[in-house]
């Protein structure tokens, strides 16, 4: 462990909080997507047991109006009698079929209980033109979907954004939170009625599964490449402590002799080759100096 002791330097604890947080991140999105995944996946489903089965009684799923429509009831179909107000039919906009934006006709449709719930009888590409809706009573399927909320739109009259009954006019005793789209026969071409009817819901997955392992796999490869850096920063520690303990030379040095004049030979051995060598003599005086010296040397 002493190896590996640079890691609890300043530097690298930085460093260390930093990558526990970004993994901290990456499994918290993992997570999040793995969630989103299994919601479509539950949604999925639903679509699959509802979308064509047989029609029931609308009782039967939302015991009173002010009811809510529950997850497991989304897309089922409901078989109503009763008939179409259309004095107060209104369009919700933006709506887009085939790669084409228009509107969703919305009518109040009043059941022979006295309630009313709100049906898409279907799409159209303007409001100009408008097939009537048919006259009398009528009974027909429709698929349950849970209201929008369009507390906050501001729409002129007879147009809609959100489908939202409170915002529909003519809804008394309605179904507060839920709307119904009508069913239609055929291959989704405009019916009898000149009516488009509404596509069939998506049954993508999406690309949560995807998501998910590439956000597990970001926090894998940053922990790896956080130990491949520690790993490298202690061989070069390692190496380092090498040369400097490895090529160390030894000197003895005789203080003493170098008082008396003389002077250090380049090192050979660990003692050191020619370790002292005396002055060189240059002329007589040179010669009497050296060898006072010397004399004083062995005296003292």
């Amino acid at each position: 462990m002493a190896r590996y002791s640079f890691l609890f330097s300043p530097r690298w604890l930085k460093y260390i909080a930093m990558t526990i947080i970004v993994v901290i991140a990456c499994i918290f999105l993992a997570l999040w997507q793995k969630d989103r995944r299994e919601q479509r996946e539950h949604e999925i489903d639903t679509i699959n047991a509802n979308y064509s089965a047989t029609p029931v009684d609308i009782d039967s799923i939302l015991p009173s109006t002010s009811a809510t429509l529950d997850e497991e009831d989304e897309w089922r179909q409901v078989s109503l009698t009763g008939h179409y107000q259309t004095s107060d039919t209104v369009f919700a906009r933006n709506r887009t079929v085939n790669d084409k934006v228009g509107y969703y006709l919305v009518v109040p449709f009043e059941l022979t209980s006295g309630d009313t719930i709100a049906i898409v009888r279907g799409w159209v590409a303007e409001p100009d033109e408008v097939p009537p809706a048919p006259s009398g009573e009528q009974t027909i399927n429709a698929r349950l979907q849970p209201a929008q909320d369009g507390s906050e739109d501001k729409n002129p009259d007879g147009l809609i954004k959100a489908i939202d009954p409170a915002r529909i006019p003519g809804m008394d005793s309605a179904y507060d939170n839920v709307y119904a789209e009508a069913v239609h026969t055929g291959n989704g071409l405009p019916d009898e009625s000149g009516l488009t009817p509404l596509p069939a819901p998506d049954l993508d997955p999406g690309n949560h599964l995807s998501y998910m392992l590439q956000w597990f796999t970001f926090g894998i490869m940053i922990i790896i490449a956080v130990s491949i850096s520690a790993r490298r920063e202690r061989r070069a520690d390692d190496e380092a402590a090498e040369k400097v303990t490895g090529d160390v030379e030894y000197v003895v040095i005789d203080k003493a002799a170098l008082g008396a004049g003389a002077k250090i030979s380049q090192p050979g051995n660990r003692y050191g080759r020619n370790r002292l060598r005396s002055a060189s003599v240059h002329g007589r005086a040179e010669a009497e100096e050296d060898e006072y010296i010397e004399d004083r040397f062995r005296h003292s």
